[in-house]
């Protein structure tokens, strides 16, 4: 089965986050938080996945909506960017506890040369956002090759 070869960058990124939530959990400084969002340093949490014709990802985008997310293919790698906007008016209070990400985001995703890269399409539902990517036709099909 072939796998969707991810940027190795973002593994990186991932290490760094988790370094920052436990030096957050140690210093208890809720600005910490605070800092990460105004600099976007936030990526939606996404599933990859492969299906007969294609491959599927799931980036969980709840509150943001289509005219906030861009998709563009640069060669072969997909980058999801859009961004999430602390929206409410709280002038006059202060907060107690904000872990939900605001500002800018980007994920970026390195595809097989056997993507349709033209018949890429995605889709907004309930805060998931669903990219299709379809193979190549003729990689879908089994051939039968006759042994003489």
């Amino acid at each position: 089965m072939a796998k969707l070869i991810l940027n190795p960058w973002l593994e990186l990124q991932d290490m760094r986050d988790e370094i920052l939530k436990l030096m957050e959990a140690i210093e208890d400084v809720p600005s910490k938080q605070k800092e990460r969002d105004i600099y976007g340093v936030w990526k939606p949490v996404a599933d990859v996945y492969e299906v007969e014709d294609g491959f599927v990802i799931e980036i969980e985008v709840p509150g943001i909506s289509e005219d906030k997310i861009n998709l563009e293919l640069k060669g072969s790698e997909l980058r999801i960017y859009g961004e999430r906007r602390l929206e409410k008016d709280v002038s006059g209070s202060e907060y107690h506890l904000l872990e939900r990400s605001y500002g800018p985001f980007v994920r970026k995703f390195t595809l097989p040369d056997y993507v349709e890269k033209d018949k890429i399409s995605a889709r907004l539902k309930d805060g998931v956002l669903v990219i299709t990517l379809p193979k190549k036709k003729d990689l879908q099909r089994n051939i039968k090759i006759e042994v003489k």
